[in-house]
């Protein structure tokens, strides 16, 4: 159970298991219509101490969590995919603290605030054509281990929204900022003249808004960025999941945003300790992939 495409297989058999079973029938329909959804799935029993020195561990350690999870996103109706140039080519992602990189503000950060924000918001928002590959339509945190006082919130797009007035918003759908790519791709790179706002082929709002990675050049478009920025800090708009073991909260990733306050790490084997995968509502096109054979990893060009 080493590569992706081993593990799509095992994934898409849970999935007809769970399907089987009857479970988790309501969790597509909440996710659509509240931005999130919060679930259970069984994690193994004996977790190996959290992987704080590489940030990752073989697949074949923790089984369960791992065939549950992707199995689960599979069962939603998701295709889990990994980018070029992020995360070392794994489906998984272990959200840990990492010796050396405490303050780096990524999910292997941990003193500092990771403040609200769309993962991968370079890319392509839905509804938007012609360039580069798609922002993760969702993604799925599963706790395996979890610390004292350490949430990861939601903020819902549409109740920022409502305290912007129509010429903000009209401002933020123009396509007047500049979006750095995130810290945890190899390669780093900005992207000028892009909206922060648009409106999806559904006619709903959808947001490549991220505190640490999103500017504007222009007094008038950083004003309103400004007032983004503060609405999105407000707690009272937050909805904090202080995560269970084996609870795994799914969200949508361009209609939400999410944070996690600061912590200090104990680096003895016990710290905090999610699983990450990213979705996609639908199937890229084969012209999207490296390669044929294995098609869960993205170009970040086209």
């Amino acid at each position: 159970m080493n590569t992706n495409s081993e593990l799509y297989l095992k994934a898409i058999q849970r999935m007809n298991e769970l399907r089987f079973l009857g479970e988790y029938h309501e969790d597509r329909e909440v996710l659509d219509n509240n931005g999130f959804v919060v679930s259970k799935l069984k994690i193994d029993s004996n977790l190996p101490l959290t992987p704080i020195q590489t940030g990752f561990i073989k697949n074949s350690e923790i089984p369960e969590s791992v065939i549950n999870l992707l199995g689960y996103v599979c069962l939603l109706g998701m295709y889990p995919v990994v980018y070029q140039g992020e995360n070392d080519g794994r489906l998984i992602r272990h959200v840990v603290p990492r010796v050396g990189l405490e303050t780096q503000i990524s999910s292997y950060g941990s003193s500092l605030d990771f403040y609200p924000h769309v993962d991968n918001p370079d890319l392509r928002l839905r509804g938007e054509t012609g360039f580069r590959s798609p922002v993760p339509d969702t993604l799925s945190l599963l706790c395996l281990r979890q610390q004292d006082n350490v949430a990861t919130s939601i903020l819902k797009l549409d109740d920022i929204l409502d305290e912007l007035s129509e010429e903000d918003i009209k401002l933020l759908e123009e396509a007047e900022f500049t979006v750095n790519r995130p810290a945890s791709f190899d390669k780093q790179e900005s992207i000028d003249k892009l909206p922060l706002l648009r409106k999806g082929n559904d006619g709903l709002y959808v947001s490549r808004f991220d505190y640490h990675n999103v500017s504007a050049g222009n007094p008038k478009y950083n004003s309103v960025l400004e007032k983004f920025k503060r609405v999105s800090l407000d707690p009272k708009k937050w909805v904090s999941l202080h995560l269970k073991p084996g609870q795994v909260v799914t969200f949508d990733n361009q209609r939400t945003m999410h944070t996690r306050n600061g912590f200090k790490p104990k680096f003895d084997g016990n710290d905090r300790w999610l699983l990450r995968v990213f979705g996609l509502f639908e199937k890229c096109l084969d012209e999207y992939f490296l390669d044929a054979s294995c098609k869960h990893h993205l170009h970040t060009k086209i």
